[in-house]
């Protein structure tokens, strides 16, 4: 099946209006209980994975080490995270979720969780489980788009 010229560029212009609604909403600006959203990710990250190195993190939300160094530190300096070293290799950081972490991420993400539920809630009960599968395929077809770069 071939996918047209006007197919993909409705795609396009669709992902990236998505985008900046839901991703870039407010990235930068402080949520409740003062810290961003890409702090927010971090903690979530933290708390999904459990304790991670500087590198695994970078590579978990897909951002540089730069980038994960800047938005840490903040959350170092208010005790929602520890540095710590790695058992196996003293050389290498890791980064850990302190007690107070995972209360301000439970705290925070209950918010979010509570918009995202009034974003599903403008879905017919019957479709909410084939938008979360359309998702998952979405988000899969995503972590595959840099095989059109080895094809040329």
């Amino acid at each position: 099946m071939t996918v047209s010229k006007k197919q993909v560029e409705s795609f396009h212009h669709e992902i990236v209006e998505l985008i900046k609604k839901y991703q870039f909403r407010d990235r930068n600006e402080m949520v409740c209980c003062g810290i961003s959203v890409s702090q927010c990710y971090i903690l979530e990250t933290l708390y999904r994975f459990g304790p991670l190195s500087m590198q695994k993190l970078a590579d978990k939300m897909q951002l540089s080490i730069s980038t994960i160094t800047r938005v840490v530190e903040p959350l170092v300096k208010q005790k929602l995270i520890s540095r710590g070293e790695d058992p196996d290799d003293h050389r290498i950081r890791v980064m850990k979720l302190t007690t107070a972490g995972t209360e301000m991420y439970l705290k925070t993400w209950d918010n979010v969780f509570n918009s995202e539920k009034i974003i599903l809630e403008n879905f017919p009960e019957e479709h909410r489980d084939m938008l979360i599968e359309f998702l998952q395929k979405l988000n899969k077809a995503f972590g595959n788009w840099r095989e059109c770069c080895s094809k040329k």
